[in-house]
């Protein structure tokens, strides 16, 4: 028991360096770029919202390096399943969600085609993946992930140059970037400098905290790398997302929370995946096409949800996608005590 109290205060400890981390690279990033006189909406649709995902790219980048692929794919496709079914079930069932935007309109079919897109790549093999032969995304793939990324913001920041006053995700990252670099202009660059490297100093730390904890908890379990990357790592590198969208909804925000949800995949597909398995090649964990399989279907379960008549995610799906949620995880925990 001592041994496993480590192992979680190791993982505990790694996720509040990560997010500490985030934001203080995300912090200087921001003020340098101030100071140079970037707009603040181009700075919250690049550095701000890489900055939210810098502490799961971090996690996952140092598990790959360490060959804990299994842990990477589990916190990846798990944050995808915990946004959609957890996080987006408790904020429908505190606050039914009108979908009205067109940024949701877009984003939508482009998550259902990188979750098409990721789920393909890794069922279909077989091909030599790691230390393991069978199905899995190689660096090529990876490769091939951090291109359709690339499109996609070149799509986002054309969109919104174009119409930014519709875009409410664009007006809310403006707001972030202003906030975060608020009162920064006049820092001297050495400060911004400092702020950056020091965050990205405290994400490498935070991201090999998070991996040794992670990985000893599932050894001292007896439980799978993917299992504790389903679960444990996904929730709480998923808390950031939560904190945003219970914001936005207590502003009345609900397309701000919606698209912060979606965007959010659709890093964690293309770019967190994309950089991971370019590192080290990333193989199918045993089981892991369930994984993927719950993915798709929550997010093809959006598209009634958003797309019919009223365009409200209401209460009762809301309370859906938590059981749907709840399920899968209990399902998983069985499978792995069983």
């Amino acid at each position: 028991m001592p041994d496993l109290l480590i192992q979680f205060s190791l993982l505990a400890a790694g996720i509040v360096v990560l997010i500490a981390g985030g934001d203080m690279l995300v912090r200087g990033a921001a003020a340098m770029a101030a100071r140079l006189g970037v707009a603040p909406l181009i700075i919250g649709l690049t550095i701000v919202a890489f900055g939210t995902s810098a502490p799961e790219l971090s996690l996952n980048v140092v598990a790959a390096t360490s060959g804990a692929t299994d842990l990477s794919f589990g916190n990846i496709v798990g944050s995808n399943i915990a946004n959609i079914g957890l996080i987006l079930g408790i904020s429908a069932l505190l606050r039914p969600m009108a979908v009205h935007s067109t940024l949701v309109n877009r984003e939508i079919p482009i998550m259902l085609v990188a979750s098409a897109l990721l789920a393909g790549m890794m069922l279909l093999g077989p091909q030599v993946t790691g230390e393991r032969a069978g199905p899995g995304l190689a660096r090529s793939e990876g490769v091939a992930l951090l291109i359709g990324f690339g499109a996609f913001m070149a799509i986002v920041l054309w969109t919104t140059m174009r119409r930014p006053a519709i875009d409410p995700t664009a007006v809310a990252a403006a707001e972030e970037a202003e906030e975060k670099a608020g009162g920064e202009k006049t820092r001297t660059l050495t400060w911004c400098l400092l702020m950056f490297f020091a965050g990205l100093a405290l994400l490498l730390v935070g991201g090999k905290l998070a991996e040794m904890g992670a990985v000893g908890a599932a050894l001292q379990l007896g439980l799978t790398e993917t299992l504790i990357g389903l679960t444990v790592v996904a929730v709480a590198t998923s808390l950031p997302e939560l904190a945003t969208s219970l914001i936005a909804l207590k502003k009345g925000e609900t397309d701000i929370a919606v698209g912060n949800i979606f965007g959010s995949n659709i890093f964690n597909l293309l770019l967190i995946m994309g950089v991971t398995a370019t590192v080290a090649p990333v193989p199918l964990p045993a089981g892991g096409w369930m994984a993927l399989a719950v993915m798709g279907l929550l997010t093809v379960a959006l598209v009634p949800m958003c797309f019919t008549a009223n365009r409200t995610i209401s209460r009762i799906e809301g309370a859906g996608l938590l059981a749907a949620y709840a399920a899968y995880m209990a399902f998983e925990v069985w499978r792995a005590v069983g």
